[in-house]
């Protein structure tokens, strides 16, 4: 467990650091002075002045910041070279952007090594039925976990093994498999099946129980919807990097219209609630990715960064999208939105923020326990 903590903490400082030293960088390459470089949220544990920028380290390890002078818009702010808020507006959107470039930057970078050296290709698990805008996509039906000495552990199926028919029928997807399975309780199947690492497909036969055990299915596994891309044209292999990050990304924002969809059709949150994840769940997932590799470590630190780039692009209040707005606002209409109400705005963006992630923190230790604890 303490191998996990420090391992989340040191992913999650480093996405963090990334991010702020694109606004600390793009910050002073414009001619801002950045007053302070914080990891954390205050109040501040330690800080060290040197040049103009103290560099802190603050109690609330989720987050960090990079304060630059002239943020507040003062009247004499307006004419100094030096304040944030006597830049143009194309100067703001780079310094306020710059924090989910580098977190996109290092995800693409992660991206080529991991893709490139796997043969321009990767799997990835779906929650609903999806097609993704690169490359070319097969999917399959995993086998993700298997129940002692269930039926599909004596006939020797295992873990990662795709599942490609049942009884000579193609399935599209798990739930499909799932109805076949059900239907034919008690009698023999035969079920296709080749191992994701290699080798070539099998049949196996295997009879489905008629009275599994509470919490178990007829076979006693676990079965997941499985993309596998490849990326073949010269062009993809090229691109490689960037086109799997937007591919994720694309993923991710139509799964979350898809999870708020299906929330307001069954009238309530746990779709939405059980896709979302705060530091607790992130955690979590650190601990169950340390099992399986350093690969599997670097895909989950390339995953954070751009779900980091994702969440603070959006134009909510107090995040990196939100106060872009504002600079939208300001080209387009050659007026400023009045400080105060700027800054009440942010306020009340950033307390939600905050119990939004009380709220998720307490769904995830109640998810996790089990795992965390």
């Amino acid at each position: 467990m303490l191998l996990s903590i420090v391992i989340f903490i040191f992913i999650l400082g480093f996405l963090i650091f990334i991010h702020e030293f694109g606004h600390f960088i793009i910050a002073k390459k414009s001619g801002v002075k950045v007053e302070e470089f914080g990891f954390g949220f205050p109040p501040r544990v330690w800080g060290k002045q040197k040049g103009e920028t103290i560099y802190s380290i603050n109690a609330i390890p989720l987050g960090g910041f990079v304060k630059l002078y002239g943020e507040d818009e003062k009247p004499q702010h307006l004419e100094d070279p030096r304040s944030f808020a006597s830049k143009s507006s194309f100067a703001k959107t780079l310094i306020l952007s710059a924090g989910v470039v580098m977190n996109l930057l290092l995800a693409v970078a992660i991206f080529y090594f991991l893709v490139g050296f796997s043969g321009f290709q990767s799997q990835c698990p779906l929650i609903y039925d999806y097609h993704f805008p690169f490359g070319e996509q097969q999917n399959f039906i995993s086998i993700l976990a298997i129940a002692k000495d269930s039926p599909a552990e004596k006939v020797g199926l295992q873990s990662k093994d795709i599942i490609i028919e049942g009884n000579g029928i193609e399935f599209k997807n798990s739930k499909q498999l799932i109805k076949f399975i059900n239907e034919n309780k008690g009698k023999e199947i035969i079920l296709k099946i080749k191992n994701s690492i290699g080798g070539e497909a099998k049949d196996i036969e295997v009879i489905p129980r008629v009275n599994p055990p509470e919490n178990e299915g007829s076979l006693g596994i676990a079965l997941g919807d499985i993309a596998e891309i490849q990326y073949s044209t010269g062009l993809e292999k090229t691109l490689v990097g960037f086109l799997h990050s937007f591919n994720f990304a694309h993923y991710s924002l139509v799964g979350l219209g898809h999870l708020i969809k299906v929330s307001f059709q069954e009238q309530t949150v746990e779709p939405l609630a059980g896709a979302v994840v705060g530091p607790f769940g992130i955690l979590a997932i650190t601990k169950l990715t340390i099992k399986a590799g350093f690969i599997a470590i670097l895909e989950l630190i390339a995953l954070i960064s751009l779900a980091l780039a994702i969440v603070n692009i959006l134009p909510f209040p107090a995040l990196d999208g939100g106060r872009l707005v504002f600079v939208g606002f300001e080209f387009f209409t050659k007026k400023r939105v009045p400080l105060k109400v700027e800054r009440n705005i942010n306020l009340i963006g950033f307390i939600l923020l905050i119990l939004l992630l009380m709220l998720v923190s307490y769904k995830d230790i109640l998810q996790f326990k089990d795992i965390l604890f």
